[in-house]
């Protein structure tokens, strides 16, 4: 199947970690109800009439379908809900064969990845770091810094994100969080694996 889609010309902002021309979402607090762990520090927050940012993600859309790339930048803001550090939603792909590749451009972080067998990974990104994900394998991303964390990402156009196996199985089985000043990984008391 062929489309219309002609070769374009994207330009990135390396320093800010923005895309032209792009499409935006800036996802909040409350668009992350029930991700963080301490859901009473979400819950005492939002009440209070804040809704922090929590990160944007800047991309440049392709068809959904086989052979296209998209790709695009995330700026995750610095900050913690509880002792857990401000982190994305998280997600595997639809169509599970789909890889993915992070870029760290910016700032100080941690990919937590997750297959769909149960091993968990924890890498290290920062500016300059490369990190593949491979098929099967869910990620994501939490900044650890007290600066944005900006990272160029780019995936399958076709491969879709399901965040709904993550919320049935309470997040990923790690949480990062800080205590006593250091920044731990460690398990998540509400996950639950698949069956």
């Amino acid at each position: 199947m062929q489309t219309s889609l002609r070769p374009k010309h994207i330009w990135l902002d390396l320093g800010k970690g923005l895309l032209s021309p792009l499409a935006s979402t800036k996802r909040t607090l409350k668009d992350l109800d029930g991700f963080f762990v301490d859901a009473q520090a979400t819950e005492n927050i939002l009440k209070s009439g804040q809704d922090p940012i929590i990160y944007e993600v800047y991309e440049s859309l392709q068809p959904q379908e086989d052979g296209h790339l998209n790709f695009g930048t995330t700026i995750l803001h610095p900050g913690k809900i509880g002792k857990e550090f401000y982190m994305t939603k998280g997600h595997f792909h639809m169509k599970e064969a789909s890889s993915e590749v992070y870029l760290g451009l910016r700032g100080e972080g941690l990919i937590l990845l997750q297959s769909s067998t149960g091993n968990s990974e924890c890498l290290r990104m920062s500016q300059g770091d490369l990190i593949y994900v491979p098929p099967r394998w869910g990620h994501r991303t939490v900044n650890v810094g007290a600066e944005e964390l900006v990272f160029f990402f780019t995936y399958q156009a076709d491969a879709g994100h399901d965040y709904e196996s993550l919320k049935k199985e309470q997040g990923f089985s790690k949480l990062v969080i800080e205590e006593h000043g250091r920044v731990n990984v460690v398990d998540n008391p509400r996950f639950m694996t698949r069956i």
